[in-house]
C-alpha cells in the first residue's frame, strides 16, 4: 500500500528545499533544466545549490544552482511560485544580479528560470518573463519516470502544491506594505543574519514569520500590533508550564515576557513599539526597529535553548 505524505499548508520554501535535496542526487534533473537553454553539461559536476542568495540592492534569488564543465562555471538561478503575486520588477531583477555576479566572477554564464504549476504560468504575466520555464508538473513526470520510491513524498509535495495553485490566491498585494516589509527583510539579512526569516518578500507582511530550532515553534512579529511572540503549537492545556517559563524568564534578563494564551497555543509574548508601515521602513525610529529586533532575537535563544534541552535530555 503506498504511503501517504501530507505537507500542511505547504509553502515555496518547502518547495526550495526539496529541489536542493533534488538536484544533489538527482543529475538527471539537472539535464531537464540545461537541455532548455541548449547547453550541452557533459562532464560538468555540481558545485553548489543555495537557497535565497540576496543582493541588498537587487533582491534575491529562491536556487542558485552553479555546475562547473571543463573550463566554465554555469549558473541556474531559479524563481520558485506556487500561487505568490510577483513583485515590481522580479524578472528583470534576476538578470541584474546574474549580470552582476558575472562581473565579479562567480561564474561564466547564468540562465534564469521560473518553476511553478503550469496553472500559474498560463495565468500571470510576470512569469512569462522569466527567459526559461519548468513546469511542476515536468518535474514530477521527470520523477516518476525513474521509478525510485525514495521520491515518493516529492511527488506528492509536487502534487500539493499543484492543487493548491488551482485554488485562487488569498492576499492582496499592498504596494506600501511590501515597500516597507522588503526594507525590513534587507534589514534583517544585513543587521540580524542569524534569524531565520521566513515570510518571503512577495507579501505584505504584517505578521513577520521566524522560524526556530524548536520543531513546530515559531515567532511572529505583528508589527502593526507592536507585538513579538514565541508560539508553541497546542500549548493552551499547558499554562501553567508557559506561566513558569515566563516567571524564570522575567528574573533573567526578560522583565516584560509574559505568558498567553492564543487559541490552542501557548505563547510567550513580549511588547515592542509599533512599527509605521505606511511610511518608509527607514523613516521609522532607529531605537524603535532595534527594540522590536532585540526581543525577537530574545525569544529566539529562548527557543534554541529549549531545542537543546530536549535534544540532551534523549541522550
Amino acid at each position: 500500500m503506498a504511503k501517504e505524505y501530507i505537507y500542511s499548508k505547504i509553502s515555496e520554501h518547502d518547495i526550495d528545499v526539496m529541489m536542493l535535496h533534488l538536484f544533489s542526487i538527482d543529475y538527471s534533473l539537472l539535464q531537464l533544466f540545461t537541455e532548455k537553454v541548449g547547453v550541452k553539461q557533459k562532464g560538468a559536476h555540481l558545485i553548489s545549490v543555495e537557497l535565497s542568495k540576496a543582493d541588498p540592492k537587487l533582491g534575491e534569488s529562491d536556487i542558485t544552482v552553479i555546475l562547473k564543465g571543463s573550463s566554465r562555471k554555469t549558473a541556474l538561478l531559479i524563481e520558485d511560485k506556487i500561487d505568490a503575486i510577483a513583485m515590481p520588477e522580479q524578472p528583470e531583477r534576476y538578470i541584474k544580479r546574474g549580470n552582476k555576479a558575472v562581473k565579479n566572477g562567480e561564474y561564466d554564464e547564468f540562465y534564469s528560470f521560473i518553476i511553478c504549476p503550469q496553472k500559474y504560468y498560463d495565468n500571470n504575466d510576470a512569469a512569462k518573463k522569466y527567459p526559461y520555464f519548468v513546469s511542476y508538473e515536468e518535474i514530477k513526470e521527470h520523477m516518476l519516470s525513474l521509478e525510485n520510491p525514495l521520491f515518493d513524498s516529492f511527488i506528492q509535495q509536487l502534487e500539493q502544491a499543484i492543487e493548491k495553485a488551482k485554488r485562487p490566491p488569498q492576499v492582496i498585494l499592498n504596494e506600501k506594505a511590501n515597500a516597507f516589509f522588503r526594507s525590513y527583510k534587507d534589514y534583517q539579512e544585513q543587521e540580524y543574519p542569524v534569524l531565520n526569516l521566513r515570510t518571503k518578500r512577495e507579501s505584505n507582511g504584517y505578521w513577520a514569520h521566524y522560524s526556530t530550532n524548536l520543531g513546530n515553534a515559531y515567532i511572529h512579529h505583528k508589527i502593526q500590533e507592536g507585538k513579538v511572540d514565541l508560539t508553541f503549537s497546542k500549548a493552551a492545556t499547558r499554562m501553567n508550564d508557559m506561566e513558569t517559563m515566563a516567571s524564570w524568564l522575567r528574573t533573567h534578563n526578560m522583565p516584560y515576557v509574559r505568558a498567553e494564551v492564543a487559541s490552542k497555543a501557548g505563547v510567550l509574548h513580549i511588547d515592542v513599539p509599533v512599527l509605521n508601515m505606511t511610511i518608509p521602513f527607514e523613516e521609522n525610529d532607529q531605537s524603535d526597529i532595534e527594540e522590536c529586533f532585540k526581543a525577537i532575537i530574545s525569544l529566539t535563544e529562548v527557543a534554541n535553548v529549549l531545542a537543546i534541552s530536549s535534544e540532551m535530555a534523549g541522550l
